[in-house]
């Protein structure tokens, strides 16, 4: 088999635009696992305070007009 110029540029091109897309794939898999991580904190900095049982806060309401 005879390895012209033309079928090694093609070669070569074709490991470059494969690794293009390879780095491509990582840098979204990097922003997908940052927007999740960035969801999780989102949603963990929601989370409701337990109430103290023993607290007067919201045991009696003024409905006096």
């Amino acid at each position: 088999m005879e390895l012209t110029a033309a079928s090694a540029s093609a070669y070569q091109q074709a490991s470059l635009q494969q690794d293009v897309a390879l780095a491509v794939a990582g840098k979204a898999k990097d922003n997908i696992d940052l927007q999740g991580a960035m969801a999780l904190q989102l949603i963990e900095s929601t989370a409701v305070a337990p109430v103290d049982p023993s607290s007067p806060l919201g045991q009696n309401i003024n409905v006096s007009v």
